[in-house]
């Protein structure tokens, strides 16, 4: 951890492409075309990776006791993504799995997990479906085609958020959509004034909205009146997903494809404060950046990882950075109590001190190198907290389980499909999607 002196400005240049961005013809483009010979890195992305801080081995971590958790209808169970420790038995035993549609490929992506309200499970495929399943068994309730109507064109993501009796869908096509919770029937659709790439939020009768144009639009939940937009810096790249916004009060915090990160005032979109994620050094992540993790209000403050190497914990009223880390990624942070546990793009889990921005532990997930090759990457889901374990997904086809109060990797429970978006519980179930747009659920016993 470093003093903090100045605020990093992130200096967006060139069309760079990202991991974890695309370009519109990447996305838009009929076959992807390739070349013979020898491949070699144009950008020099140098690994940040965390280490434990001698000053932290004196604290022990300890957790909330363990809450029971009915629904997780927005993604990371409540606006705020606030975490917390849910209830979940010992074991972790395969109860269902149930399709909902199409996984991703090279041109369709999922970028956005399920959530889970009133006894089902919503889920949003690559190709344009959502479906409804039941938590309980597994079982199919209905599906509903979200795309625009004569439009031929997949909405190239979508997401969900849960409130009431009614599902609220943003899509890559531009639109916001009001479905009847009971049997997924349209009650209304608003246009948006670009594609979204990620899920909205939901607080007090609005609805948040994060855009691939770097805008957040806020709507009226009832009816999909637009009450403001907020546009950050504009970038060059298109990202594959974008984070969902936390709300806490009368500010909400997003983070942004320039890598900017705003509190705003939740009633007319006033700036509050703003931070940058750019990252340190020489590297080209230095000069570009993203924030695709959905940030986190916990405890008064507002936690953010940035793509390009940066996570910040910063005072939620005054906006004051309090502490950073040098470790980037796409996933959102857990907090819970006074610790916060992250994946970062290097394939490491770690637990951080809320207050402090200490490091206690740090576990590595990725395979060794063999011989003289380079190490291997790994994707990681955003971890959970569930029964006093830390469960987190990986794209090797497993969930990892680990103890959170030492990083000591406990066990490994193998499943066929990836998992890189964050699992959720309701009741005893662990439910993952999987890349192959399968939900899994698990028993905890």
């Amino acid at each position: 951890m470093r003093g903090i002196i100045t605020r990093r400005g992130a200096l967006l240049g060139g069309a760079a492409l990202l991991a974890g961005c695309e370009t519109i013809d990447d996305i838009l483009g009929e076959k992807r075309q390739r070349f013979d010979g020898e491949r070699r890195s144009v950008v020099d992305v140098p690994e940040r990776r965390l280490s434990a801080d001698d000053a932290a081995q004196g604290t022990a971590v300890t957790l909330p006791p363990p809450a029971p958790r009915a629904d997780w209808p927005q993604i990371g169970g409540d606006a705020a993504h606030s975490g917390g420790h849910p209830a979940f038995g010992p074991s972790l035993a395969q109860a269902w799995r149930s399709s909902f549609g199409t996984g991703s490929a090279y041109r369709r992506r999922l970028v956005t997990g399920p959530v889970a309200s009133g006894g089902m499970v919503f889920a949003a495929d690559a190709s344009g479906d959502m479906t409804a399943i039941d938590a309980t068994n597994g079982g199919r309730r209905w599906r509903r085609d979200i795309s625009r109507e004569n439009e031929s064109s997949p909405p190239l993501g979508a997401g969900a958020a849960a409130a009431g009796e009614t599902l609220y869908v943003a899509t890559g096509l531009a639109e916001l959509l009001a479905l009847n919770i009971a049997d997924g029937a349209v009650r209304w659709r608003v246009d948006l004034p670009a594609p979204a790439r990620g899920a909205p939020s939901i607080a007090d009768g609005r609805v948040y909205v994060p855009t691939v144009a770097s805008q957040l639009v806020c709507l009226a939940a009832d009816d999909g009146k637009r009450i403001w937009q907020h546009r950050a810096s504009p970038t060059t790249t298109i990202p594959l997903g974008l984070g969902t916004p936390a709300i806490e009060g009368d500010t909400v915090v997003a983070g942004f494809p320039s890598g900017e990160l705003f509190a705003m005032r939740v009633t007319d979109g006033r700036v509050l404060w703003t931070e940058s994620l750019a990252a340190a050094g020489t590297g080209a992540l230095s000069d570009i950046a993203g924030v695709r993790a959905s940030p986190v209000i916990s405890g008064g403050r507002a936690i953010a990882v940035g793509v390009g190497g940066l996570t910040v914990c910063v005072d939620l009223r005054s906006g004051r950075r309090l502490w950073e880390q040098e470790s980037g990624g796409t996933e959102s942070p857990w907090v819970a109590g006074e610790w916060v546990f992250l994946t970062n793009d290097v394939g490491q889990v770690a637990a951080i001190g809320r207050d402090s921005g200490q490091v206690r532990w740090v576990t590595s997930l990725r395979p060794e190198p063999r011989g003289n090759r380079p190490p291997e990457r790994i994707q990681l889901s955003s971890p959970v907290l569930a029964g006093g374990r830390l469960l987190v997904g990986t794209g090797r086809e497993e969930i990892v389980s680990i103890d959170p109060l030492t990083g000591t990797v406990q066990g490994r429970t193998s499943l066929s499909g990836g998992v890189t978006l964050q699992p959720i519980v309701v009741g005893n179930m662990l439910i993952a999607a999987t890349d192959a747009a399968d939900l899994v659920a698990f028993s905890g016993g």
